[in-house]
């Protein structure tokens, strides 16, 4: 049984979360840091994760389904959380985004872009810090763009145990601009666009970022 059945219980009708009419923003995986500056800057922000953190209001596994009712918020917002769903659940996952997005809602996530840390492979190097090589490192000669240790977590994500032999945070997909915006049409989305990786992820790591808009 899935988290989210051994929380709400199992059967095909998921019980609605009781959210507020306040309630505007659903946050993803919103227990990492990288989404910290997001909830500080949303009003009526219900926070959904697999874990526990700061400013979690549901602890729930989400590639289950969402225990939400249609049209419950105006915006569906993630980061670093899709590449946690493996691939055959994604279509679902995204469906169950438009279904509880209201008409003309938003959706935005960011995730690492498989298409830049593939042109990045043969960038990487020991010497690079907080996204900057050495200008003098005699293997690079400055020029790459990552750490190894960086590149791999990209891929396969950081591996820390949550108590879950690392199962929730290992990467499970692999995306890239014109797959998610295919998925995205394929489940209701319209509008489907890249958005500025800057407002969210500190610089040098917003350049492998893919943060992709879309309206339901």
């Amino acid at each position: 049984m899935s988290l989210l059945g051994k929380l709400f219980g199992a059967g095909d009708s998921k019980p609605a979360y009781p959210a507020s009419a306040a309630a505007r923003t659903l946050l993803l995986g919103g227990a990492g840091e990288d989404a910290e500056r997001v909830r500080a800057a949303r009003r009526g922000v219900v926070v959904a994760d697999v874990r526990r953190g700061p400013g979690v209001t549901l602890l729930a596994d989400l590639s289950r389904g969402f225990p939400f009712g249609d049209g419950a918020f105006e915006e569906v917002f993630s980061l670093e959380f899709i590449e946690h769903i493996p691939h055959p659940e994604l279509p679902a996952m995204l469906r169950e985004c438009a279904r509880v997005l209201r008409p003309g809602g938003r959706w935005v996530s960011g995730c690492p872009d498989a298409e830049m840390l593939s042109a990045w492979f043969g960038l990487q190097c020991e010497c690079v810090k907080k996204w900057k090589a050495d200008p003098a490192c005699p293997r690079c000669g400055g020029k790459a763009r990552i750490s190894p240790g960086r590149w791999l977590k990209s891929v396969c994500g950081n591996q820390e145990d949550y108590g879950d032999r690392r199962w929730a945070d290992t990467h499970k997909n692999v995306l890239w601009f014109g797959r998610l915006k295919a998925l995205l049409e394929e489940a209701g989305f319209s509008d489907v666009r890249r958005g500025d990786a800057g407002a969210y992820y500190e610089e040098g790591k917003a350049d492998m970022k893919l943060l992709v808009e879309a309206r339901r």
